[in-house]
């Protein structure tokens, strides 16, 4: 099994626009979730063409506005197309080439390039393969990009020109056409698609109030065996506790449906993050619930960056994205 870091620890949510974007510069930004109780966030873990975590993408709406947040590693440097695609599907092997299955641009009332709903401001890597991206958009809410088959947020390989080609100033090299073509007005020619993200899709999850969900292929007995097992085999877990919640009530007199709580960490996950802030060990150590409802066995954990941004730690995103990935591997055994 794969070496984990993790937490003996749970998602953080956050968001930004140009014209459409306004550049969070001066003044002070709306906040995530200002909106008050009704207020909507989403957090879009984001995956290269080799299938690994390179980061996440935050999007809560801000007053009026949607705010997107991005924090990226794993890319190579310079500037990078970012859009939203129309479907929610990020499939790395896609026989049309990697997340071909996320369809093109997310359109929404725009018309050519660079005037699409999804288009985002350029994505820029520095040397070190480090990415943030902070804006506020007018252009779409999250129901929209959560509506019919979801969306996702795209990566391109190479950067962005907008379809800004001025054609009193260039000419095309196609025959019989005048530029820009119908490639830049579609794409911006920005390349093959090098990260996906699922908005609202069916990436296999439930996420609700910073809790993940994600269905177990095993039976309920088969599934709590096999993350003990996971966990009492790694070189950098420590199982800590096992609570039957449902023997529990039994012995009080009460009928409770299966459902186990493990609980289990990493110090050297959990330290840093306690070291930021102290209150965060009341989520600590890490836990996960396995439980069954209608023939079907969830297995469910907090997601750390929903604790990160409860407790206000900031800095930590790669740490966090271990954990998080950590996590999920137990719970699927993926």
């Amino acid at each position: 099994m794969r070496r984990h870091v993790i937490a003996l620890t749970g998602i953080i949510i956050a968001t930004t626009t140009v014209g459409g974007w306004a550049t969070t510069g001066g003044g002070q930004a709306p906040q995530l979730g200002s909106g008050g109780p009704e207020a909507q966030l989403e957090r879009v873990v984001m995956h290269d063409a080799g299938g690994r975590t390179i980061g996440s993408v935050r999007i809560g709406e801000a007053g009026e506005t949607v705010r997107v947040q991005a924090s990226l590693r794993g890319l190579s440097p310079g500037f990078h197309a970012f859009h939203v695609h129309e479907t929610g599907l990020c499939d790395p092997d896609a026989p049309d080439g990697p997340f071909t299955t996320a369809g093109g641009h997310y359109v929404g009332g725009g018309g050519d390039h660079g005037a699409h709903d999804g288009d985002m401001p350029s994505l820029y890597v520095a040397e070190d393969g480090t990415a943030r991206l902070s804006f506020v958009t007018d252009r779409f809410t999250l129901d929209e990009l959560r509506g019919g088959d979801g969306s996702a947020v795209m990566v391109h390989a190479g950067p962005d020109n907008f379809a800004n080609i001025p054609k009193d100033r260039y000419t095309s090299s196609l025959p019989g056409e005048t530029v820009p073509d119908s490639e830049t007005l579609k794409t911006g020619d920005a390349g093959d698609r090098a990260a996906c993200g699922v908005i609202g899709g069916d990436d296999g999850s439930e996420d609700a109030g910073g809790l993940v969900t994600v269905t177990s292929e095993d039976g309920f007995f088969e599934t709590v065996r096999r993350i003990r097992n996971d966990i009492e085999t790694s070189d950098d877990l420590t199982l800590v506790s096992v609570v039957n919640h449902a023997a529990a009530a039994r012995q009080a007199g009460l009928e409770l449906r299966p459902t186990t709580l493990i609980v289990f960490g990493n110090a050297a996950g959990g330290t840093p993050l306690m070291q930021e802030a102290r209150t965060f060990g009341i989520d600590l150590p890490q836990k996960l619930l396995v439980w069954r409802a209608q023939g079907v066995v969830k297995v469910t954990y907090n997601d750390p960056h929903y604790l990160a941004d409860r407790h206000g730690v900031t800095g930590q995103d790669e740490l966090l994205d271990d954990i998080e990935a950590a996590l999920r591997q137990l719970a699927t055994g993926a």
